[in-house]
């Protein structure tokens, strides 16, 4: 089981890798929807650790549950969606949605679990 700094260095990882793709094309924009989604996940798992939550319905469920969690379920199911549909449909992302919005989307997560770390 990864430790609380072993997510955080991911979704760390995660974010570096989708921030530094140049969003000249679909396949980087929606490379970068999907990284940023999966670092969100990972600050959600740092922040649950030592528990881990194998499915994305049952984390889902537990943020939406959760007090401190519930203030991010918002952006975290927008991120969600983004990643979803950049992996399994052909939405045509723009590159302003990566950084207008996921960017935000995923500080807005990093920045109220950090808080609690």
């Amino acid at each position: 089981m990864p430790s609380r700094q072993e997510h955080v260095t991911k979704a760390e990882g995660n974010a570096s890798f989708a921030l530094s793709l140049a969003l000249d094309r679909q396949s980087h924009i929606d490379w970068a929807l999907i990284a940023l989604f999966y670092a969100a996940l990972h600050y959600v798992e740092a922040y649950l650790s030592p528990i881990h939550l194998r499915s994305h319905d049952s984390r889902d469920k537990y943020i939406n549950k959760e007090s401190h969690l519930r203030r991010i379920f918002k952006e975290y199911s927008h991120l969600k969606f983004f990643g979803f549909n950049a992996r399994y449909e052909v939405y045509g992302f723009k590159a302003e949605q990566v950084k207008e919005e996921a960017a935000k989307d995923y500080e807005t997560i990093k920045a109220h679990i950090t808080k609690k770390l």
